[in-house]
């Protein structure tokens, strides 16, 4: 009997043991920590109420109620932030996902609103341990259902479906990022200048829609950061986008730029030339590898030649024309004839038959930023050489 009570014992025993969570959530002491690494990042947060409940997927959940964020002394409150599904993870925290249900923000007729704001795999480190990436806070996908911009009680911009998604490195690979948004609206009709409001009406663009997708990636361990695409496409209209490279983009140097960014913060009143000598001695540990503006015309173009036609009372190829001949004293400041075939060449091609214009540099090797911005001030002329500027169209 005695034999068959302690094996009981000890089964309900284990049974305790692993049906019960490996340790309990000190909540307090995340929340000391949540603030302490806001505030790092150049946000203050205060909330006024917590609540603690499960979701109807029934996921824990810490709920902030009346969160007020500061940025550079201005503030706006935000109603409600759930952190869902906060766990231990190696002395710090993972926060699940941090939701923020809506968000308003009115400034006389002015106002912004925003839904369904959801991030994803957010990592708060132990106190007194950075991260990999210059003690910015790691996040794993940034989502949020719609933003509204009005003035004067009119819509004049609204976003629908932005997503962005982060890879951790593993193995020496790159962190990888992409994002997109499924539609934006915009209305240049309702702007305050009255030949801005005409001109988007004779062009057709009083309501304007799009979208827009971005690429990349960056490596910690080199500092190379590559945005490889980011493209913004206006309907009927075209799409411009642009892709850059550059080297030294280190956990270091990102470290340091935002020391730099707090002690401004911290003395607005501050030496501007001091700021300036100081940020160029930052600049200094940058590198160019390349970079590439495009442009993809859907319409755009015919409808500016002939509105600029209708102004002068002319024919469309004879406002082309004009822009053509203009382009070569355009380029007469940068004295590089190369340069100047390439362009007039490229232009006179697209408007003819518009396409694509392509501006892109690329040097022969990397180029250190002090070495760019000494040759923009005292041989500015070299500077498309150095780049390795070229200017095409229609490829």
């Amino acid at each position: 009997m005695i034999r068959h009570g302690l094996a009981m014992t000890a089964a309900l025993g284990a049974l305790l043991v692993f049906s019960a969570p490996a340790s309990a959530l000190d909540t307090d002491a995340f929340l000391d920590r949540l603030q302490a690494v806001m505030a790092e990042q150049g946000t203050n947060v205060a909330w006024a109420e917590i609540d603690q409940y499960d979701n109807d997927a029934g996921q824990p959940v810490i709920g902030l109620v009346d969160v007020n964020v500061e940025v550079n002394g201005e503030g706006a409150t935000v109603p409600l932030v759930e952190l869902i599904e906060v766990t231990e993870q190696g002395g710090g925290w993972r926060i699940g996902t941090l939701y923020v249900p809506e968000f308003s923000n009115q400034d006389g007729d002015n106002s912004v609103y925003l839904s369904d704001i959801a991030i994803d795999g957010m990592l708060l480190e132990p106190e007194g341990q950075e991260n990999a990436y210059g003690g910015v806070m790691f996040y794993e996908a940034v989502r949020m259902g719609e933003v509204a911009v009005t003035a004067k009680g009119e819509d004049v911009f609204t976003m629908q479906d932005l997503a962005i998604e982060i890879d951790l490195p593993a193995g020496g690979e790159p962190m990888v990022f992409r994002g997109a948004a499924d539609a934006f609206t915009a209305k240049p009709g309702a702007a305050e200048d009255p030949k801005t409001r005409a001109m988007a009406a004779a062009l057709g663009y009083s309501d304007i829609s799009g979208s827009f997708v971005i690429d990349g990636d960056w490596d910690p361990a080199s500092g190379l950061l590559r945005m490889t695409r980011y493209d913004i496409t206006v309907d009927d209209a075209g799409t411009i986008g642009i892709s850059l490279e550059i080297g030294g983009y280190t956990p270091d140097f990102i470290k340091s730029l935002r020391e730099m960014q707090a002690r401004m913060l911290a003395n607005p009143g501050a030496d501007d030339s001091a700021r300036g000598m100081a940020m160029l001695g930052l600049m200094q540990q940058l590198t160019f590898h390349s970079a590439r503006i495009h442009f993809y015309d859907d319409t755009l173009t015919s409808k500016v030649l002939e509105f600029a036609a209708q102004q002068q009372g002319a024919r469309a190829r004879d406002v082309a024309n004009q822009a053509k001949a203009m382009v070569p004293f355009m380029m007469m400041e940068i004295g590089d004839q190369q340069l100047t075939a390439q362009a007039t060449t490229a232009v006179s091609a697209f408007l003819d038959n518009p396409g694509n214009l392509v501006v892109s540099a690329k040097p022969p090797a990397p180029v250190p930023f002090a070495l760019l911005m000494a040759g923009a001030m005292s041989a500015p002329q070299s500077l498309p050489q150095t780049l390795g500027v070229a200017i095409t169209a229609n490829e």
